[in-house]
């Protein structure tokens, strides 16, 4: 089988870390093409199996002209050489533009809130272009030609609510763990105090409201700490992070290292198609203090693997790291059952839940 999986770049992120994920389980006995716009000279932290093929698609873009267009040549392109492949798409900006896709086979992944994901107003602000964006992403969502897979049952359910559809089938392909980089490995029973997260621009990553509810914490229990890590490549300059150590992973390796020398983990964005990070996180050992953010209601349950607080709520997000810096037993409850959580999730099996919708006999 020929399987194009279409993504606006090779940035470190989610979205991307799916597709390489399911790419390098699947290259072994299909052709893998990973297609995109050259948009960006920055690339992904990922392993990648040698298989898979990338294709970068025009001049780099340097305006957001060159950018556009080359979102257009991407799209050109699949329309030429893939037209009898399986075309999987993602993103909610290249999506607008997916009716152009003229492939007899052709799915596009929603991974996250797609409708509101721009709605902290940092990438197309809070006017004009942005509700511009809301009507295409609407009307893209009206597609009969495009099969619909989903990273969770809240993107499913959202996308349900706002598309005002009932006709399309719940197609369900989960992120997962690669559990021979994320392990425990011999790190302590109890993990200890030091905390880390993963640190976005974006303020709906919630960055900013837990620098702000660090930073008010009674000074007793600032003292319990071991010190806080930024896991980021976002620049962060104009972000108050005096006193914390940011650090910049090469390499999954280097991410599991990080999760392995800290204690408590916390995600506090405001909505998340799934949330991988915090997953990785117990996988590794760490206690996971979690927003309900939607999409980690695949894996989250508050007080038995994790702790959880509202989005954007300071006062709850306080208090879950009051109870984990006080109580080394809660600690050690709440990592052993992350742990046995994040072994139910398997790249190997994402794969083939992607392939048995695939292999659709109504496509």
């Amino acid at each position: 089988m020929q399987i194009v999986f279409i993504t606006p770049s090779l940035k470190t992120g989610g979205g991307n870390r799916v597709f390489i994920e399911l790419a390098n389980r699947l290259c072994a006995e299909h052709e893998i093409t990973i297609l995109y716009p050259n948009n960006s000279s920055e690339r992904h932290t990922f392993a990648v199996d040698p298989a898979v093929r990338f294709e970068a698609i025009g001049p780099l873009g340097r305006t957001k002209v060159g950018k556009l267009a080359n979102v257009f040549k991407t799209i050109r392109h699949a329309n030429r050489n893939f037209g009898t492949a399986r075309l999987i798409f993602t993103d909610p900006l290249f999506s607008v533009f997916s009716s152009w896709l003229r492939g007899r086979k052709t799915y596009r992944f929603i991974q996250a809130d797609d409708y509101r994901i721009f709605d902290d107003g940092a990438l197309l602000g809070k006017g004009l272009l942005l509700k511009a964006y809301k009507f295409l992403t609407l009307r893209s969502y009206k597609s009969k030609r495009s099969r619909f897979i989903f990273k969770s049952r809240f993107v499913y359910e959202t996308f349900l609510r706002d598309a005002g559809r009932r006709d399309v089938p719940l197609r369900l392909v989960h992120p997962a763990v690669d559990r021979e980089v994320f392990s425990p490995g011999s790190r302590e029973a109890v993990p200890g105090t030091r905390i880390c997260l993963v640190a976005r621009r974006h303020p709906s990553k919630g960055l900013a409201s837990f620098i702000d509810v660090y930073r008010n914490l009674p000074d007793g229990y600032r003292k319990k700490t071991d010190g806080v890590v930024l896991i980021s490549h976002d620049d962060l300059s104009g972000v108050d992070t005096e006193g914390m150590t940011i650090l910049r992973p090469r390499s999954d390796v280097d991410m599991a290292d990080i999760y392995r020398g800290t204690g408590i983990f916390v995600f506090p964005s405001w909505r998340e198609g799934f949330g991988l990070p915090p997953l990785e996180a117990m996988a590794c050992g760490c206690a996971c203090l979690i927003s309900f953010c939607g999409g980690v209601d695949e894996f989250a349950r508050p007080d038995e693997n994790c702790l959880m607080f509202e989005p954007r709520d300071a006062e709850g997000l306080a208090d879950g790291l009051i109870r984990l810096l006080e109580n080394g037993r809660l600690r050690m409850r709440i990592a052993r059952e992350g742990k046995s959580t994040a072994a139910r999730f398997s790249w190997d099996r994402s794969a083939r839940q992607l392939l048995d919708i695939l292999n659709e006999t109504d496509i």
